[in-house]
């Protein structure tokens, strides 16, 4: 069963307003996968959008399209508020360019797993549940202006954002792991 951590950046919360930025994502494998092999742990990979779509208002549609194509290579996603946000978004996006939905076959959005009836950590937030699990990864903070340039297409600004994101992802495969325990069913 193939399994990735997923996480999406944008240039807003609602998809009538924003595009997408990048997307992120990082296959979970076992604890000690890679001890008995030569090659090195996985790495997070990234889909970034298109600077040739400079000027243009809507130019995530091939960075849509190619995310929902990923997103069904694998068995199972795991997202952190990606129920809410990741998949309405991406959904949104590719129906306002007419493309069909993503259709993951297993979503599990982790952060259900850090509150409610499973855990009262006190924040649902990944950074506040990376700092109280003292995952070994550290959420990178958000500088506001960066986040600002690389929507109006500064490179420099959308390589912050992707590092932001893969470190997104890699913190939300560290979390997954320790909630893991907590994770009864499995839902679309």
């Amino acid at each position: 069963m193939r399994i990735a951590s997923f996480d999406i950046e944008t240039t807003d919360l609602r998809a009538n307003m924003g595009t997408l930025l990048c997307a992120s994502f990082h296959e979970i494998v076992p604890p000690g996968y890679y001890k008995n092999h030569h090659d090195s742990p996985n790495k997070p990979y990234s889909f970034v959008v298109e600077d040739t779509h400079v000027g243009d208002p809507n130019p995530d549609k091939s960075l849509a399209i190619s995310l929902r194509d990923e997103v069904e290579k694998y068995n199972a996603i795991v997202t952190w508020n990606g129920k809410m946000f990741d998949v309405p978004f991406l959904n949104a996006r590719l129906l306002f360019h007419k493309e069909r939905p993503v259709r993951p076959q297993f979503h599990i959005d982790a952060m259900y797993y850090a509150g409610s009836s499973s855990n009262r950590i006190g924040s649902r937030r990944l950074a506040s549940v990376q700092q109280f699990l003292g995952l070994e990864n550290e959420k990178t903070s958000l500088d506001w202006d960066i986040w600002k340039a690389a929507t109006r297409g500064d490179k420099k600004a959308l390589k912050y954002i992707v590092n932001h994101c893969e470190i997104d992802v890699k913190v939300l495969t560290e979390a997954y792991w320790r909630l893991l325990p907590y994770i009864a069913n499995i839902h679309r």
